[in-house]
């Protein structure tokens, strides 16, 4: 692998019982680069992000990873603790002492909803929640499975602007998404 990829796919494919998702999917993904999955609902996306990020293992193929790459993941599903306030979610994620966490709380509009439990926060502000770790963390890879979803127009620009951000630092991002972002990125559908 060039040592410039963050990421490199080879031959993925991946099928359920019988049922071939995906075949022959190869992409590389060099720093500062956004890679676009595109498909419809069941085509495959969020396993092709699971297989990246070694959750679901691949029926074929191969992924080749940069030695000590460092990702951050969001999956649909928001990974919360919806019994525990937004407090106790914020430090069992261990970002409380992340410096950047209370003008992130306020431009997120939950810095006066800490105490509230997460199961009584409206589907967008749970998402907010969840987003935090990606807004506080510094990884090399950046992977979001719908990340758009949910969230108001504020909160949508204010992501697409930190992932920016991130790829003019040299990150990298993978997503799935059928709202538009507006972020410059290589498409791969798997329809």
């Amino acid at each position: 692998m060039e040592s410039s990829y963050l990421i490199e796919a080879r031959q993925l494919a991946y099928k359920i019982n019988e049922v071939k998702l995906f075949s022959n999917l190869s992409f590389t993904l060099k720093a500062g680069e956004a890679l676009h999955i595109k498909g419809s609902n069941g085509s495959g996306k969020t396993t092709l992000i699971r297989i990246l990020c070694g959750i679901t293992p691949a029926t074929k193929g191969e992924i080749l990873k940069k030695d000590d790459l460092v990702f951050t993941y969001l999956g649909h599903k928001n990974a919360l603790k919806t019994y525990l306030s937004i407090r106790d979610n914020i430090s069992l994620l261990g970002l409380s002492k992340n410096e950047d966490l209370k003008t992130l709380l306020t431009s997120l509009n939950l810095q006066n909803k800490l105490d509230v439990i997460i199961a009584n926060l409206s589907f967008g502000q749970q998402k907010k929640v969840a987003l935090l770790r990606i807004f506080l963390s510094n990884s090399d890879l950046i992977l979001l499975d719908e990340p758009f979803v949910g969230l108001d127009s504020a909160s949508h620009n204010l992501l697409c602007k930190f992932l920016e951000s991130r790829l003019n630092n040299g990150a990298g991002l993978i997503y799935t998404s059928h709202i538009s972002a507006g972020i410059a990125s290589k498409d791969i559908s798997i329809d």
